[in-house]
């Protein structure tokens, strides 16, 4: 399931903050494929973080009620998804400086975004955060790991788009769109998107 393998991957680069060894951690390859990117000729990068999947049905259906947060969100793995986006990060830095102004690097934090709209939801036309709008089982999150979406007995809201959650792993369409709108106008994505897309404009007069 996605949102599982997302979860050994965040441990893993976790594991490798706090000092363990791992072999491969998620960051690494993607350093990899940055680096073959620019031998390619690539001069602007829109790189995303990593959301809070901690705040996924599924994920707080797996957590004990001692190791959630005040949203319900299981604290392990946000931590986990933060320790990710330091290390996203940290590896961003280092190609900036070595390449200078040569390549254009920009960080979307998809973890502050969700996290804005999660913390206002009626600000962005939400009325549930928490729900799975496809899924059985009824109460605070209406996810059954063992009875997914689709499955017999599941059944969908009645209004989808009200909600921010639609099967317990992933976002509604919705919900992708005002992410989406905070990256490219609200300041959430560093540089800016007009930033990058200027600097293409630029490179080709």
């Amino acid at each position: 399931m996605e949102c599982l393998c997302s979860l050994f991957s965040l441990f893993c680069d976790f594991g490798l903050s706090v000092g363990t060894t791992v072999t491969l951690p998620p960051v690494l390859f993607f350093d990899r494929a940055m680096q073959t990117v620019l031998d390619s000729g690539g001069k602007f990068f829109m790189v995303e973080g990593m959301p809070p999947v901690g705040c996924c049905p599924l994920a707080k259906l797996l957590t004990p009620q001692s190791e959630k947060d005040e949203m319900g969100s299981s604290l392990s793995i946000n931590r986990a998804v933060m320790a990710h986006n330091e290390l996203l990060q940290k590896t961003l830095d280092d190609y900036r400086i070595k390449h200078g102004a040569e390549v254009t690097i920009s960080y979307t934090d998809y973890f502050k975004a969700y996290k804005t709209i999660t913390r206002n939801l009626s600000g962005f036309w939400f009325s549930d955060g928490s729900r799975a709008c496809c899924g059985v089982g009824g109460g605070i999150l209406n996810c059954n790991l063992h009875n997914l979406c689709g499955m017999a007995g599941t059944t969908v809201c009645g209004i989808p788009d009200n909600h921010v959650q639609w099967d317990g792993f992933h976002l509604k369409v919705a919900m992708h769109k005002e992410i989406t709108r905070l990256f490219l106008h609200e300041g959430f994505c560093k540089p800016s998107f007009y930033d990058i897309i200027s600097g293409q404009r630029n490179l080709r007069t």
